[in-house]
């Protein structure tokens, strides 16, 4: 007792610190400076572990400034989406399409609706007007032109949440994969959203697989290291771009929420590990981390030079300069590199990173069964 009476100030500062560490480390406190340091150690061994080497199973097709500058301003006519998506499938032979961008308004750049209206009023006694444009409906009608080019072909539209007050909802949601029913009570810290931007009716009748393609950057330092893999919306959880192809590719296993088992794991905690994907007996689980996200597993820095992915223009598929079958049996996502559509993000391998290069890495990471996580409970 007297050597700690004399040494109490030199003890307390040896334990202090640890004992704030352990307590940060069990959730009991949360140390900025302690998460900081995790990330900046994680990114190191990240920027010194990554591949670099291609993925040749997917392929980017990039809504380049190339393609604007060729095709026109974003967003294209859907006459011409269709075309694109005919051109993927018909010509190249693709296995799979997602889609990183959201077909969210009507596209009424034929003036078709104009033309009704005349036929309705001005134009009603004009002697054939109504008949012609009858005629020429079907072709004027590009929503339901690029309608048809969806049905029956294996693809995932894409689409947003958003977190507004107002809770502002546009277009149509696709069905949700699990309902919180599956929790058995329990309560997760999936991410929790009251609104979203969806692709309108007629669009998602004729492809009503999507997945969201939100990202949820660090609060910390704003680098996106991690995407979600479901989230809550209406108490409903709905997947993601990347999980939604990974599962139409698989045969659309049921989603199961997978609960930790470890012995090590506090009794008070409640969260996933896993998602359980289940179809006829067979179980793959699918690691997930702090909010039901995935650590991304970046191949490399990025981009159409970064040499994970190949990037292919989306003029030169629309053009047909793209040698036919040259894609065949690919996975394919549609995406932009474009600074000016604004979906390049701050990660720890590159400070433009494109958005749709982020869910390419994990679909990539899904095919290998190489999913990095750090559990929200260690």
């Amino acid at each position: 007792m007297q050597a700690f009476a004399r040494h109490w100030q030199r003890i307390a500062i040896t334990l202090i610190p640890l004992i704030l560490a352990l307590m940060h480390a069990l959730g009991v406190v949360h140390l900025g400076i302690v998460s900081r340091l995790d990330d900046i150690i994680y990114d190191a061994r990240l920027l010194a572990t990554m591949p670099r080497t291609l993925d040749d199973r997917i392929v980017i097709v990039d809504i380049d400034e190339k393609s604007l500058a060729e095709v026109g301003r974003w967003p294209w006519g859907r006459h011409k989406m269709a075309k694109l998506f005919d051109n993927l499938f018909e010509q190249q032979k693709i296995a799979l399409l997602g889609i990183d961008v959201v077909f969210a308004e009507p596209d009424e750049s034929s003036g078709l609706k104009q033309l009704q209206a005349l036929a309705a009023d001005d134009l009603k006694d004009q002697a054939g007007f109504s008949e012609r444009l009858a005629q020429l409906e079907s072709s004027l009608d590009y929503d339901r032109l690029f309608a048809k080019s969806l049905e029956g072909r294996p693809i995932v539209l894409g689409y947003y949440f958003t977190g507004d007050r107002g809770g502002r909802k546009s277009g149509v949601l696709p069905a949700p994969v699990m309902d919180s029913s599956a929790l058995q009570g329990r309560q997760i810290n999936a991410s929790h959203w009251t609104g979203y931007g969806s692709n309108i009716e007629v669009l998602a009748k004729a492809a009503p697989k999507a997945g969201f393609f939100n990202v949820l950057p660090n609060p910390n330092d704003g680098m996106v290291r991690t995407l979600p893999m479901l989230a809550e919306f209406n108490k409903q959880y709905y997947e993601s771009l990347a999980l939604g192809m990974f599962r139409m590719m698989a045969g659309d296993p049921a989603v199961q929420p997978g609960f930790p088992q470890e012995r090590m794991v506090p009794r008070s905690y409640v969260g996933l590990d896993s998602l359980q994907l289940q179809r006829d007996g067979r179980i793959l689980a699918v690691p997930v981390t702090e909010g039901v996200a995935t650590l991304i597993p970046f191949r490399g820095p990025g981009g159409p030079q970064g040499g994970s992915y190949a990037y292919i223009s989306a003029a030169d598929v629309l053009n047909g300069s793209v040698s036919a079958g040259q894609l065949k049996g690919k996975i394919v996502l549609l995406g932009t590199t474009a600074p000016g559509l604004l979906d390049l993000r701050v990660t720890p391998v590159g400070e433009a990173y494109p958005g749709v290069e982020t869910h390419a890495n994990v679909m990539s990471g899904l095919l290998d069964g190489k999913i990095m996580i750090k559990p929200d409970y260690g």
